[in-house]
């Protein structure tokens, strides 16, 4: 016979008692963790947060830290340690020209370069951080995408999902 697990829910006066004492509630590694919503202990773990796989509720990790980070007023030795912690590796695509349709009015965009997470490129005036866009690739492809920063003419967008891209042109390492 297979074994039945039965959940049952933690006397309510758990999450009150911590209403009380004015925690805030965190999510410490190697420590047994209770969700304050509904006492459960399964937890979805993300990068910066963590979720009670039951009931949904969430916090944010103890041992994690946020820090702006600003590439483009860095000195190059650390812009170039940037470019090695990002998260897609860019390919080169100069002279290839795609359209960027921001609010519907398509413009002329010369990529420099793309990943699965964006495209950087220039020849697009008066971007500002945050407008939402698409980018049309060959064959009438169109990606949502949104500026993330502009600087000397040059403009880096973000997809607002991966894309694949086909790398099987470039030499193997």
């Amino acid at each position: 016979m297979a074994d039945v697990l039965v959940f049952e829910r933690a006397a309510p006066t758990f999450a009150a008692g911590l209403a009380k004492r004015g925690h805030h509630i965190v999510y410490r590694a190697n420590v047994s963790n209770h969700c304050p919503g509904c006492g459960r202990s399964q937890w979805y773990i993300g990068r910066v947060r963590a979720d009670c796989g039951f009931c949904g509720t969430g916090g944010p990790l103890a041992e994690a830290s946020w820090h702006e980070v600003n590439p483009h007023g860095a000195s190059a030795k650390s812009r170039s340690k940037l470019a090695d912690q990002r998260r897609f590796p860019r390919m080169p695509a100069k002279g290839r020209k795609l359209q960027l349709l921001i609010d519907g009015s398509p413009t002329s965009f010369a990529l420099h370069n793309i990943s699965e997470g964006g495209v950087m490129g220039g020849g697009v005036p008066d971007l500002v951080e945050g407008a939402a866009g698409h980018v049309r690739f060959e064959g009438g492809i169109l990606v949502p995408a949104i500026v993330k920063w502009t600087e000397n003419g040059l403009v880096g967008l973000a997809f607002t999902a991966p894309v694949i891209l086909d790398r099987s042109s470039q030499a193997a390492n």
